[in-house]
């Protein structure tokens, strides 16, 4: 009797590891898709409020898959939940009633969600066990995460001190929060293309930062996803 008990733990223990699994599997992906769809998105909108509520549509979207996932790796959801709440009333004001002080909030509020949920998300990635789907698809979805995640540290500032990046041109212009997502990518892959320029030094700083970040992050991803490998090898091994 024992020992079909024991099985039969074993067999429920497995299938409730199989459901986690899949569930993380498919957040993981769906957050992925998310962000991509995001900065596509962001390539088409034009500057009116049907669009910008297209956006914000978008990007909350986001933050609600990437609740999902904190959910299902077990890690306390409840700052997440009053973050995206408090952004999303925030946002919509914004929206219809652009107001400086409301707008700083916002971007506040985003930089410290985006903050949380990338730490949310290398604390699973530092999970002890082998490498499967949702750690590769959480990978490159953190790496995104991080581009919003200076994208909103980058309006932040440009609310707080206007003009702290500019457009380079004949006639160089205050660049818009659409000019500072692109700059976020391509500081984060350090390709640096020269045609938003950070001016202030906190701006400097922190897309100097940005830089430091996607460097080793890719170093550390590497690191880690080669040790995950041994471990799988190592185990079938034995």
């Amino acid at each position: 009797m024992d020992l079909k008990q024991t099985l039969e733990a074993r067999r429920v223990s497995s299938l409730s590891d199989g459901r986690i699994t899949e569930t993380r599997d498919r957040h993981s992906l769906v957050l992925l898709i998310s962000l991509l769809f995001f900065l596509v998105l962001s390539a088409f909108v034009r500057d009116d409020w049907i669009s910008e509520v297209v956006l914000v549509l978008a990007m909350y979207a986001i933050l609600i898959v990437a609740i999902l996932k904190i959910c299902a790796t077990r890690i306390l959801p409840w700052p997440a939940l009053l973050l995206t709440a408090s952004s999303f009333l925030v946002t919509l004001t914004c929206v219809f009633q652009p107001t400086h002080t409301l707008r700083t909030a916002n971007w506040m509020l985003l930089s410290i969600f985006f903050g949380y949920i990338s730490v949310a998300f290398f604390s699973f990635l530092e999970q002890s066990g082998p490498v499967n789907r949702a750690k590769l698809d959480a990978c490159l979805g953190l790496y995104l995460i991080l581009a919003m995640f200076y994208y909103a540290i980058f309006n932040l500032m440009q609310e707080i001190h206007p003009g702290s990046f500019i457009e380079a041109g004949p006639t160089p212009i205050q660049a818009s929060r659409h000019s500072l997502l692109y700059f976020s990518l391509a500081s984060l892959t350090t390709v640096g293309y020269g045609d938003i320029i950070a001016v202030s030094r906190p701006a400097r700083m922190i897309a100097a930062l940005e830089a430091i970040t996607g460097v080793f992050y890719v170093a550390v991803t590497v690191a880690r996803l080669v040790t995950g490998y041994q471990q799988k090898d190592h185990e079938r091994a034995h």
